[in-house]
């Protein structure tokens, strides 16, 4: 019984050898290097677990020892090649060699010499299969072929081992057989992982190609809007010359914020701010009014606009813009059937508040959970894309932003961003 458990401990000691070394080997290093790197760190680990398991192994009959290091060997040489099948074949037997220089020593050198140039004959075979069945399938038959090698070796030197001795080995080998089953399996999955995952990240790469290719239409699209719906009230031939000239400026304006968009908005992604100045909220909030007013007459939006004294933040006008006209435009558009906008202003605690208060259609918890996102957005034709851009811009300005909301009430989005003082402004 002790003789038996400590058999089983030898074969569970040799198995966390292998099992410890080639999942580094697999996890942290293949794929990572070059093909000859790879074939030197696969030949080192291979061998470190061959002179693992040798330094423990278990003996039936004076001379011999059986352990597990075929399977490194035979693993060793099939994802390395004929170089490392060599190289373990030359690492196995110096340290047989050094453990002892007996009758066992020469059976090694006949049995692995057997085996290394059966694994130059499958080796190649091995590598261009691509089921991973059939990989199984040669592994276990190359292993079966080891193990018949070895038991006639130990039949030519006329080795007599007991009963038990020849149990204890038809179990080892048969277990052997089931390890080499599982440790193909698992390396095999895992170098098809690998590829699925090197394959994802391409696609995520042409996944955020297209991303910004949809933001940059959905961007632009705002101010082009805004431009076209002044552009329709110029067509009016009652209109005076000042207010031509008024809404000829504004669409102007439009187009070049229209053209800042498209020259800078790569850096959407990571935004930096560039052109930093102290802002009163006040002023550029009665900018946007006058921006999307038209647009909100013409869905029957009535805006309202709530302002306090002056209040300073510290950011970039134009993207500014972009974030507020976005967020306004999405209120109006949330009104289908007319409705009231209001834009509150207030500071606390350092902190301005900027507030867009729609009584539209409202949204659930799931859509509020799920806006900022990309391709998703509560419009039919929205890409999601806005607000996403919208959020990272806030954050960009220190600030941050959230968004309350009812089904059939309406939806509030709160901006919070630092405030300066009047003192500080003139030092920006």
């Amino acid at each position: 019984m002790n003789e038996l458990f400590f058999d089983l401990q030898v074969l569970l000691l040799n198995l966390s050898f292998i099992f410890l070394l080639f999942f580094i080997h697999h996890k942290y290093i293949e794929g990572k290097i070059n093909k000859v790197s790879n074939e030197i760190f696969l030949g080192v680990i291979s061998a470190i677990s061959i002179l693992l398991c040798m330094s423990f192994p278990f003996s039936t009959y004076p001379g011999f020892f059986f352990d597990y290091r075929l399977i490194p060997f035979i693993i060793g040489a099939f994802y390395g090649g004929k170089r490392v099948g060599f190289f373990l074949l030359v690492v196995l037997l110096t340290y047989r060699f050094m453990i002892s220089f007996d009758v066992g020593f020469f059976s090694s050198v006949i049995i692995y010499s057997f085996i290394y140039i059966l694994l130059c004959m499958v080796s190649p075979h091995f590598n261009k299969l691509k089921q991973l069945r059939r990989k199984i399938i040669l592994a276990i038959v190359t292993n079966t072929i080891g193990i018949i090698i070895i038991l006639v070796v130990i039949h030519l030197f006329k080795v007599r081992l007991s009963t038990f001795g020849w149990f204890s080995l038809t179990s080892f080998y048969t277990l052997q057989l089931v390890v080499m089953f599982f440790f193909i399996y698992f390396i095999e999955k895992a170098k098809k992982e690998s590829i699925v995952l090197s394959e994802l990240k391409e696609l995520e790469k042409l996944k955020v190609v297209s991303e910004i290719a949809a933001s940059i239409s959905h961007e632009v699209r705002n101010p082009l809007t805004v431009t076209k719906g002044f552009l329709q009230l110029l067509q009016d031939k009652t209109l005076q010359d000042e207010k031509k000239d008024f809404y000829i400026k504004l669409s102007l304006d439009e187009l070049e914020r229209a053209e800042i968009i498209i020259s800078d908005y790569l850096t959407f992604a990571k935004p930096s701010l560039k052109n930093i100045e102290p802002l009163e909220l006040n002023t550029e909030v009665h900018y946007i009014l006058k921006v999307i007013s038209p647009y909100a007459t013409m869905r029957d939006v009535h805006i309202e606009f709530e302002q306090v004294n002056d209040i300073y933040i510290a950011g970039e006008r134009q993207k500014l813009h972009q974030c507020l006209i976005n967020i306004a435009k999405n209120g109006i558009e949330a009104m289908p059937d007319g409705g009231n906008l209001t834009l509150q202003i207030s500071n606390s605690n350092e902190m301005a508040t900027i507030s867009i208060i729609d009584t539209g259609i409202g949204m659930t918890e799931e859509q509020i959970r799920r806006l900022g996102t990309p391709y998703y957005s509560t419009k039919s034709t929205g890409t999601g894309l806005g607000t996403m851009v919208t959020t990272s811009i806030i954050k960009a300005m220190r600030g941050k932003i959230s968004v309350s909301s009812k089904l059939g009430i309406g939806t509030t989005f709160t901006i919070t961003i630092p405030q300066i003082d009047k003192a500080r402004k003139d030092r920006i």
